[in-house]
C-alpha cells in the first residue's frame, strides 16, 4: 500500500478502536434524522394521535372517577355519565389505534431505512470490511444495534413530545381556572417529574451501558467462535476453560448492566411518589372549595398525568442503548473504504498474465499500530493460461496473496498487475468477476442447488448449469436427487455433504467462465480419485483460465507449469513440478533463508 493508503487503513482501524468516544451528539443526530427523513411526517402524526389519545385519557379518567361521585350523591344522571364515558372511550380508542399505527409504520420503514443505508455502506468496503472484523461484529451492527435505534422512533419521540405537551397544557389549565393554591403542589411535582427525574443518572447510566454493549459484544465474539469452531473445542478438551471465560464475560455484561438498572428503578420510584403527592395535594388543599365530585375528578386527572412522565423515563432507559447502537453504526458506516474503483473495465479476453512484484503487505491492527508483514517482498510471473501452485504450512502467506489479487486490500509496497496492468486501474466488480475463488468454507444460501449456481451467472440456462456440474463431478450426484436441481441445499448447504457443497461452489465458479480461477485448498473434503477426475476436466476444459490454486500439498499437480514455495510471507522457492518435490519443500521449511540463495529459480 502506498503512505496514502496507509493512513487510510490507520483512520479506518482507528474509527473502530475509538468507536465509544463517537462523534457529537449533534452530529450523530443529523445523521440519523437524514437517513430517516422519509418516516418524519408519519412520526409527526403518531405524536398528534398521542397528545389527543392522553388529552383523552385524563377526560374519560376525570369523567370516570367524577361520575361515580355524582351517581353516589345523587348529583348527576347515570345515563348521561355513560354515554360520555362511551364517546369518550370509542374516539380514544380511535386515537389509540392511529396512533399505534402509524408509529409501527414509522418503526418499521425506520428499520427498512437504516438497514439499507448500513449495509449500503458497507457493500462497497466488501469483502476486507468482514474478513478484517470480529466474527459477529458486522452481524451484530445489521441487526441488534439498528433494532435498538428503531426504539427512538417507536417509543420515544413521540411519548416524550405528548408527555411535556399534555402535562404543560393540564397543568396551566388547571391553575387558570381552579387556581394555583389548590394546584401548585401538583404542578410541582409534574414539573419535578418533567424536568428532573427523567435525567437523574443519565450519564453514568450511558457510560455503563457503552461498556456493557462492548462487553455483550465480546461475548458474542466469544460464543460465535466457540460454535464456530466447535470441533478444535472438542477435539483438544477445551469445553470447561471455553464455559468459564463465557461465565466470566457473562459476568462483566451483567456488571455493568446493573447501574442502568439502579437508576431507572429509582427513577420509576420518584415518578410514582410525586404522582401520589400531587394526588393528594388535590383532595387536601381542594377539600373546602371543591365539590366532592370536583376533587375526585382532579384526583383522578392528576394520577393519570403522570403516565406522560412514565413514557419520557421508559425513554429515557431505552436512550443510553440506543445512541450507543448509534455510534457503533456511524462508525460502520464511515469507515473509509480499504480500495477504491480505478478508471479502467477489466474485460479480457483471453486468460491474462499475473505479475507479483516485490509485494509486501501487513494487516491494520485495530489501534493504528504497525503490524508485522504477512508478505515481504514477494516476487511470482505467472504466464497467461498458466498453472500456479502456492504451497506452504500454514500462516505462510498464500492466502493473504490471492486475497490482495482481488484487491481485497492493496499490498503496502509492490505492485500486482494482471494483463499487464495494476489491478488498481480496474473496477472492483469487473476484477472480481473475472477473479474468482473456489475456498475451503463456501457460502451456501439456503434455497435450490439451482438459485445457489445462478448467484454468479444469473441468466445461465439449465444446460449450462449441467455442463458446470459435469466439470466439477456432481452431475451423476444431482441427476440421482428426486428434485434435482430443484433439492433445496438447506442452512449452510445442510443437505449435502461437504464434499458435494464443495464441488458445488466450484461449479458456480466455472459458470461464472472467470479469466483467473483461484482454488483455495478446494480439494479439502475430496477423495484422490474424485480429485483427479476435477484436475482432469479442468486441464481439457475449452474456456483455459489462468489458475491459481493454493495447496498444502503437492498430488496430481503434475500438470502445473508453476510451483511457489512460501514461507512466513516470503517465496523461499519456484520451480516446475519436476524441480520442486515434497522431500525438497521439506528441506526448505527446514533452512528457508538457506534455500532462497541455494534453489529459488524464479522464473
Amino acid at each position: 500500500m502506498s503512505e496514502p493508503g496507509a493512513q487510510k487503513a490507520n483512520s479506518a482501524t482507528a474509527a473502530v478502536g475509538n468507536e465509544t468516544d463517537g462523534p457529537a451528539l449533534g452530529t450523530l443526530l443529523r445523521w440519523l434524522l437524514g437517513i430517516t427523513r422519509p418516516v418524519h411526517k408519519p412520526l409527526f402524526f403518531s405524536a398528534a394521535c398521542r397528545i389527543l389519545n392522553l388529552t383523552l385519557d385524563l377526560a374519560l379518567f376525570g369523567t370516570a372517577a367524577g361520575g361515580v361521585v355524582a351517581i353516589i350523591t345523587g348529583a348527576g344522571h347515570t345515563a348521561t355519565i355513560i354515554s360520555a364515558l362511551i364517546a369518550l372511550s370509542l374516539i380514544k380508542a380511535g386515537m389509540f389505534y392511529l396512533e399505534q399505527f402509524s408509529g409501527h409504520y414509522v418503526a418499521f420503514k425506520a428499520l427498512e431505512l437504516l438497514r439499507v443505508h448500513v449495509f449500503s455502506s458497507m457493500w462497497p468496503k466488501a469483502p476486507a470490511i468482514v474478513s478484517h472484523s470480529r466474527s459477529g461484529d458486522v452481524l451484530t451492527s445489521l441487526t441488534r444495534d439498528v433494532d435498538r435505534i428503531e426504539v427512538v422512533y417507536a417509543h420515544t419521540f413521540a411519548p416524550v413530545v405528548s408527555a411535556y405537551v399534555v402535562g404543560i397544557g393540564a397543568v396551566l389549565a388547571a391553575g387558570l381556572t381552579i387556581g394555583w393554591a389548590i394546584t401548585g403542589v401538583a404542578a410541582g411535582c409534574l414539573a419535578f417529574s418533567l424536568l428532573i427525574v427523567p435525567y437523574v443518572g443519565v450519564g453514568p447510566s450511558m457510560k455503563s451501558t457503552r461498556q456493557m454493549l462492548a462487553r455483550r459484544r465480546d461475548l458474542a465474539h466469544h460464543v460465535t467462535d466457540s460454535v464456530y469452531g466447535l470441533d478444535e473445542v472438542l477435539g483438544y478438551g477445551l469445553e470447561e476453560q471455553r464455559l468459564s471465560e463465557t461465565d466470566a464475560q457473562g459476568k462483566l455484561v451483567g456488571d455493568s448492566s446493573q447501574p442502568p438498572r439502579d437508576w431507572a428503578g429509582f427513577r420509576r420510584g420518584a415518578n410514582v411518589a410525586a404522582s401520589l403527592i400531587a394526588s393528594f395535594s388535590i383532595v387536601w388543599f381542594g377539600r373546602n372549595t371543591l365539590s366532592p365530585i370536583a376533587i375526585a375528578a382532579l384526583a383522578a386527572m392528576a394520577l393519570r398525568v403522570f403516565e406522560g412522565p412514565r413514557g419520557i423515563e421508559d425513554a429515557t432507559g431505552y436512550l443510553d442503548h440506543s445512541l450507543a447502537a448509534a455510534r457503533r453504526l456511524w462508525h460502520i458506516s464511515h469507515i473509509p473504504a480499504r480500495v477504491s474503483d480505478g478508471p479502467d473495465t477489466f474485460a479480457p479476453d483471453h486468460a491474462p498474465a499475473i505479475t507479483f512484484t516485490n509485494v509486501s503487505y501487513a494487516y491494520p491492527s485495530r489501534d493504528g499500530s504497525p503490524n508485522k508483514n504477512a508478505l515481504t517482498n514477494v516476487s511470482i510471473n505467472i504466464p497467461a493460461g498458466g498453472h500456479a501452485i502456492l504451497v506452504g504450512r500454514s500462516g505462510s502467506g498464500k492466502s493473504t496473496l490471492v486475497q490482495l489479487l482481488q484487491r481485497y486490500d492493496d499490498p503496502g509496497s509492490g505492485s500486482i498487475t494482471v494483463g499487464g496492468q495494476s489491478t488498481n486501474c480496474y473496477t472492483l466488480n469487473s476484477l472480481r468477476r473475472n477473479i474468482v475463488s473456489v475456498s475451503q468454507k463456501n457460502q451456501l444460501l439456503e434455497t435450490s442447488l439451482a438459485e445457489n449456481l445462478r448467484l454468479g451467472a444469473p441468466d445461465a440456462t439449465d444446460e449450462e448449469l449441467w455442463a458446470a456440474l459435469r466439470l466439477a463431478g456432481l452431475a451423476d450426484e444431482i441427476e440421482a436427487m428426486p428434485d434435482r436441481l430443484a433439492t433445496h441445499a438447506g442452512r449452510n448447504g445442510s443437505a449435502l455433504s461437504g464434499g458435494q457443497a464443495q464441488r458445488l461452489c466450484l461449479a458456480r465458479t466455472l459458470l461464472m467462465k472467470p479469466s483467473v480461477l483461484v482454488l483455495d485448498e478446494f480439494t479439502a473434503n475430496l477423495d484422490i480419485a474424485r480429485e483427479e477426475q476435477i484436475r482432469k476436466a479442468l486441464a481439457a476444459w475449452e474456456h483455459k483460465p489462468t489458475i491459481i490454486e493454493v495447496t498444502h500439498r503437492l498430488r496430481a499437480t503434475a500438470d502445473a507449469d508453476l510451483i511457489v514455495v512460501m514461507d512466513r510471507g516470503q517465496v523461499i522457492a519456484t520451480g516446475a513440478p519436476a524441480e520442486i518435490t515434497e522431500e525438497t519443500i521439506e528441506s526448505l521449511f527446514q533452512n528457508p533463508t538457506a534455500a532462497v540463495g541455494e534453489l529459488a529459480t524464479h522464473k
